[in-house]
C-alpha cells in the first residue's frame, strides 16, 4: 500500500495490526470449497426483509429523479458535450461523391472480371482470309467455294500500268488481306448482335467436344449403346368397329367392336417370339434411366417370360394352345385370352455341352450379361432327359461351376441361374485358361464317353494370347479334333471389320480344326446359337405363320389385341401379320376380351397356316375351339403361361403409359391412365405360383421389375387423361375428357 493518498506511517500501522486467529481458518475454509459447494451455500443466505421491494422503489423513486437533475454538471463537461455533433457533422455533397464514385469503381470491377471470364468462354470462329490468284493457264486449285476467292487475270506491265492495277512487286508482297482484329466494344456488339445467351455452355461454344475436360480422378461414364426399334405392329383395320383415331393419337390398341361390321369378328395377329424391346429396358435400367414410353412393345415382354409349352408338336408340324382367365388389372369384367403356337423338333441326339461364359469387363457393355442369362435360361429349358450340361465361367481365372448336371438337377440348376444373376463384369479375360480348361472337360468328362461333346464360348474379347498359351491351345484344339468334339465361338457383334478379323484369329488359333465363329447381339441371336450348338437341331421350322382368330359375335362383345402397336420411329408403317418359328420355338398372342353375359359356349376358332420351308408346301392346322368353360373364374386357376403373360403385359403397358378399358355399351367404351408405378405389378409378381417362380425367365423379369418400380417416367399430359369414346353413325367421338 505505498501508492495512493495514504500516508507511509498509516500503512505501517495498519499491516501491524494483528488478524485475529479464527479468521485465517476461516479463509482458509471458504477456499477449500468447490464451486459447487460455495454456489450451494451462497444461495442458502437469506436476503435481508424488504431488501427487493427497497431496490424496487429506487427505480420508480420520482424523488431521486428530481434530485438528480438538480445536480450541477461541471464546469467543462457541457464545452466538450457541444463540440460532438460539430465533429461528426458531414457534408451530403461529399458522400454522394464519394458513393459514386465507390460505386462505378466496384462496378467496373466486376465488370471487367466478368468480361474477362466471358471473352475466355465466347466461341472462336475461324478467321476468314482472301485469296488472291492469278490465273496463269491450266491450274487446279483447291480451296473452298468462297466468294472471298478472286481470280485475277494475267496481264502485261504496260496494260496493267494502264489500267491501274498492281505491279510485279505488288503482286509477289500481296499474297492475302487481314480483316482487322475487332476492339472489345465491337466484339460485344457482334456477340450481342448473334443472339448471345448466357445461359448457353460457354465451354463447348468455345471448344466444341473439346469443352468436356473432367477431373483426373473422375471416370468417364459408359456410352450406352440404344437401339432403335424397327417398324413393328398390325395394321389398323378397316372396320366400323375400330377407333382408329384413338390408335393414331396415342398409340395405344383400342378395343374392337363387334356389333357394327361382320368382318370385325376376323382379326390376323401375328406371333410374339422377340425379347429386344426388353433388351432395350434392361440398358435402361443399368444406367437407372427410365426407358422412352414409345420404345417398349408389349408383346415382347410377353414373349420374354413363355417357359416351354407343355403341348408338343410333331417334327414338321405346329400345334395350338389356348387358355383364358380373368383380366386382374382391369376392374370391369375383361378376360384374358392366350393362344400359342409351338413348331415341333425332330428326336435331338443327346450330347454334353461345356458352356464357358465371360465374365470380364468387356461383357458389362451393352447388357450383354443380360443376354447371356436369358440365353442360358432358354437353353436349360430344351434340355433333354439323357443330355448334360457343365458350365465354366472365366475373367482373370476360369472357374468351374457345374458340371454333367442334368435336367432333374433342378438345385444344380438353380444355383448356376442365381451365381449368373449375381455376376458383374469385372477385369480381363483369361481366354488362355478357359479354352484349356473348357477343351479338357469336353475331352475327360465321363459323359463323354457315351455322349458327343460340344464346347460353345461366349465372349466379348478378342484372341489374342501369348506364345506359350496359343500353343497349348492350339494342341488343345487338335486333340479335341480327334475326339470328336465341335466348338463354337459366340462373339459379341462388335462391327463387321472387327468380325472379319477376330474370325481369321480364331481360325489361325484352331489351327484347322473345325471351329464356328458366330457373331451374336441380343438374347433371341445367343438363345438360338446355344440351341443350335448343342441339339443342332434350332433351323427354322414354318415360315408365313398366319394366325387367324374368328370370335363368336354372340359371345363377344368386344375385343382389344395386346401389343402389337406401331411404335414412333416406324411411324404407321406396321408388319406383315406373319411370323417364322424355329424348331422346338414357341410364340404367343394375348387378346382382351369382353363377354356378353349369357349361355353362348363358343367363344372363338384359331386357324393357323404355314408354309414348310423345306418343300413350300403350305399346311394347316385343324381349327382350335375357345370355349367359355376353358376361362378360369379365379386367376391362381389360370394356366401358368397365362398368369405370367397377365403380369409381364401390364409391367409393359404401365411403361408405355398405355390405359385400362371398360366397355359401358356395345357402341361405347371408356378409358383411364394406367398407375404411373409399378408397385402393384410388384406386389402380384412376388405372389406368383411357386412353379412360376422356380422358371428362370420368369425370375430374370421380376429382377427386372424391382429394378424399374423406382424409375417411371414423367407421363405425357396425353397419357393422364381418362375419357369416354363411342360411336354414331359412321363416326367415333369423344363423350368425355377428364
Amino acid at each position: 500500500m505505498t501508492d495512493g493518498p495514504f500516508h507511509p506511517a498509516f500503512d505501517r500501522a495498519l499491516n501491524q495490526v494483528a488478524i485475529p486467529a479464527s479468521l485465517a481458518a476461516r479463509l482458509r475454509a471458504i477456499a477449500s470449497l468447490d464451486d459447487v459447494e460455495l454456489d450451494f451455500r451462497l444461495g442458502a443466505v437469506e436476503l435481508p426483509p424488504r431488501l427487493v421491494d427497497r431496490l424496487c422503489e429506487v427505480v420508480t423513486d420520482t424523488r431521486l429523479d428530481d434530485r438528480l437533475q438538480g445536480v450541477e454538471p461541471p464546469t467543462g463537461v457541457l464545452p466538450r458535450l457541444r463540440n460532438i455533433p460539430r465533429l461528426r457533422r458531414r457534408s451530403p455533397w461529399r458522400q454522394g461523391v464519394l458513393a459514386a464514385s465507390l460505386t462505378i469503381l466496384i462496378g467496373a470491377g466486376i465488370g471487367a472480371l466478368l468480361g474477362s471470364v466471358a471473352d475466355s468462354f465466347r466461341a472462336i470462329e475461324p478467321p476468314s482470309a482472301t485469296w488472291i490468284v492469278v490465273d496463269g493457264g491450266p491450274l487446279d486449285i483447291y480451296c473452298p467455294s468462297e466468294p472471298a476467292v478472286a481470280i485475277v487475270p494475267a496481264a502485261s506491265d504496260d496494260a496493267r500500268q494502264a489500267a491501274g492495277v498492281w505491279s510485279d512487286e505488288t503482286m509477289r508482297l500481296l499474297t492475302t488481306f487481314d480483316r482487322p482484329s475487332l476492339g472489345p466494344a465491337g466484339q460485344l456488339a457482334q456477340d450481342l448482335g448473334k443472339a448471345w445467351n448466357p445461359w448457353d455452355n460457354w465451354l463447348l461454344a468455345r471448344w466444341g467436344v473439346l469443352g468436356y475436360a473432367p477431373a483426373a480422378h473422375e471416370a468417364l461414364p459408359e456410352l450406352a449403346v440404344w437401339t432403335p426399334p424397327a417398324a413393328q405392329g398390325m395394321p389398323a383395320p378397316l372396320t366400323r368397329g375400330y377407333d382408329r383415331e384413338f390408335l393414331y393419337s396415342r398409340g395405344v390398341q383400342p378395343p374392337m367392336l363387334t356389333a357394327f361390321d361382320p368382318s370385325a369378328v376376323r382379326v390376323d395377329v401375328p406371333l410374339a417370339t422377340s425379347t429386344a424391346s426388353v433388351d432395350r429396358v434392361r440398358q435402361f435400367a443399368a444406367t437407372q434411366r427410365p426407358p422412352p414410353a414409345d420404345s417398349i412393345q408389349v408383346e415382347d415382354f410377353v414373349a420374354a417370360v413363355q417357359g416351354p409349352v407343355e403341348a408338343v408338336a410333331d417334327p414338321g408340324r405346329l400345334t395350338i394352345r389356348t387358355a383364358g382367365g380373368p383380366s386382374i388389372f382391369n376392374p370391369s369384367n375383361a378376360k384374358l385370352l392366350q393362344i400359342s403356337v409351338q413348331a415341333g423338333r425332330c428326336a435331338a441326339v443327346p450330347a454334353h455341352l461345356v458352356l464357358a461364359i465371360d465374365t470380364s469387363a468387356g461383357m458389362a457393355h451393352d447388357g450383354a450379361l443380360d443376354w447371356v442369362r436369358g440365353a442360358v435360361a432358354a437353353a436349360t429349358a430344351q434340355m433333354g432327359p439323357h443330355d448334360r450340361l457343365s458350365v465354366i465361367l472365366f475373367g482373370r481365372e476360369a472357374t468351374e461351376v457345374v458340371r454333367e448336371v442334368r435336367r432333374e438337377d433342378r438345385s444344380e440348376l438353380t444355383q448356376l441361374a442365381a451365381m449368373l444373376e449375381h455376376v458383374r463384369g469385372d477385369g480381363g479375360a483369361n481366354l488362355g485358361a478357359a479354352l484349356q480348361q473348357g477343351l479338357a472337360l469336353a475331352i475327360e468328362a465321363r459323359a463323354a464317353r457315351d455322349l458327343p461333346s460340344r464346347l460353345v464360348l461366349v465372349t466379348a474379347s478378342e484372341p489374342a494370347l501369348l506364345d506359350g498359351d496359343a500353343r497349348h491351345v492350339r494342341q488343345m484344339f487338335a486333340e479335341a479334333a480327334k475326339r470328336d468334339v465341335r466348338v463354337a465361338i459366340c462373339e459379341l457383334a462388335r462391327g463387321e471389320a472387327s468380325d472379319e478379323a477376330s474370325a481369321a484369329a480364331w481360325a489361325d488359333l484352331a489351327s484347322g480344326t473345325p471351329c464356328t465363329v458366330q457373331p451374336v447381339r441380343g438374347t433371341d441371336a445367343l438363345r438360338w446359337a446355344l440351341i443350335e450348338a448343342w441339339t443342332a437341331d434350332a433351323a427354322v421350322a414354318a415360315v408365313q405363320i398366319a394366325v387367324r382368330v374368328d370370335f363368336n359375335p354372340r359371345a363377344v362383345a368386344a375385343y382389344r389385341v395386346v401389343g402389337q402397336e406401331s411404335v414412333s420411329f416406324g411411324g404407321l408403317l406396321t408388319c406383315a401379320a406373319e411370323s417364322s418359328l424355329r424348331a422346338g420355338q414357341s410364340g404367343t398372342a394375348l387378346f382382351e376380351t369382353w363377354l356378353y353375359a349369357n349361355d353362348e359356349d363358343d367363344v372363338a376358332t384359331v386357324r393357323v397356316q404355314w408354309v414348310d420351308p423345306a418343300t413350300g408346301e403350305t399346311r394347316n392346322t385343324s381349327p382350335q375351339r375357345v370355349s367359355r368353360l376353358q376361362f378360369a373364374t379365379a386367376f391362381e386357376g389360370a394356366a401358368l403361361s397365362l398368369q405370367a403373360a397377365t403380369i409381364a403385359a401390364e409391367a409393359a403397358e404401365v411403361l408405355k403409359q398405355a390405359y385400362t378399358f371398360r366397355l359401358i355399351a356395345p357402341d361405347r367404351y371408356a378409358y383411364e391412365p394406367k398407375p404411373a408405378s409399378l408397385e402393384h405389378v410388384r406386389a402380384r409378381a412376388r405372389a406368383a405360383n411357386a412353379i412360376l417362380t422356380d422358371q428362370p425367365q420368369f425370375r430374370q423379369f421380376v429382377t427386372l421389375i424391382e429394378t424399374l418400380v423406382d424409375q417411371a417416367g414423367e407421363r405425357s399430359v396425353a397419357a393422364s387423361r381418362s375419357g369416354t369414346r363411342g360411336i354414331t353413325g359412321d363416326q367415333w367421338r369423344e363423350y368425355g375428357l377428364k
